[in-house]
């Protein structure tokens, strides 16, 4: 089968489509996936530049965690899923290519009205902010949510969850124009935090009549501590996804 493949780690030059070996043949609880769109996010782009190996038991120069296609082949023991059906999944790597396999609990139906890129570019931005809003934070309805980085694939997809729970979504991003966006996906308000964080600490005094917001989604990491921890209301929830700014500091 062709995949992306990681000949050398730097830039997109280091990438070439290339014959490799065919993915497994679908055994047991598995199912095999003819993949017609795969996503790309930030892991994909550290594991071209060498620094996100792969999982083990996952090729560790094909990226790619989630995709959408239909399923060619299913084990005996895989209940769930037949020949044809339009499904989307995430996986721990090797996506970007014509060919995945994997367990079938990992895989779910492609709603009728998505088209194949659509359905892979959901899988992990959305599984991993439904869990960090709903299954870690308890996000409910009327609560106001502050989501960091609002302009990223997980931030975007926290902004149309929170919504759609009936909770309040405000955002930072360090750029102006991801944030004018992000009012698309439902941005109650937004602050552009490209020097001090307290600035968005400020921001959200103002936004919340100084009581703070009930959760923070935080993508950036030990740089933003200090100020969530001055945003952040009475009994509130702070949860990290992502430590690009770094993973230790201070209090």
């Amino acid at each position: 089968m062709k995949a992306v493949t990681i000949v050398s780690f730097g830039g997109v030059e280091g990438l070439e489509v290339r014959e490799v070996a065919d993915a497994p043949s679908a055994t047991a609880d598995r199912v095999r996936v003819r993949v017609r769109a795969a996503g790309l996010n930030r892991a994909d782009i550290l594991q071209r530049l060498g620094r996100y190996p792969a999982p083990p038991g996952y090729p560790q120069e094909i990226p790619g965690l989630e995709f959408a296609g239909e399923v060619v082949e299913v084990g005996a023991d895989a209940r769930r899923w037949k020949v044809g059906d339009r499904v989307f999944g995430i996986i721990g790597g090797g996506a970007q290519a014509e060919f995945v396999t994997l367990p079938e609990s990992h895989l779910a139906e492609i709603p009728a009205n998505l088209d194949w890129a659509e359905a892979a570019s959901i899988p992990e931005v959305f599984m991993t902010a439904h869990d960090a809003l709903f299954s870690q934070c308890g996000v409910k309805m009327g609560e106001r949510v502050l989501i960091h980085a609002a302009g990223s694939g997980v931030g975007t997809a926290a902004i149309q969850l929170v919504r759609a729970a009936g909770a309040f979504a405000y955002g930072t991003s360090r750029t102006a124009g991801k944030l004018e966006k992000a009012k698309e996906f439902g941005l109650t308000d937004s602050c552009v935090a490209s020097g001090d964080p307290m600035q968005f600490a400020e921001a959200v005094k103002q936004w919340t009549g100084d009581k703070g917001v009930e959760v923070i989604l935080d993508l950036v990491g030990a740089a933003y501590l200090k100020a969530n921890l001055a945003a952040i209301g009475s009994k509130g929830r702070l949860i990290f996804v992502g430590t690009t700014s770094g993973a230790k500091a201070e209090i």
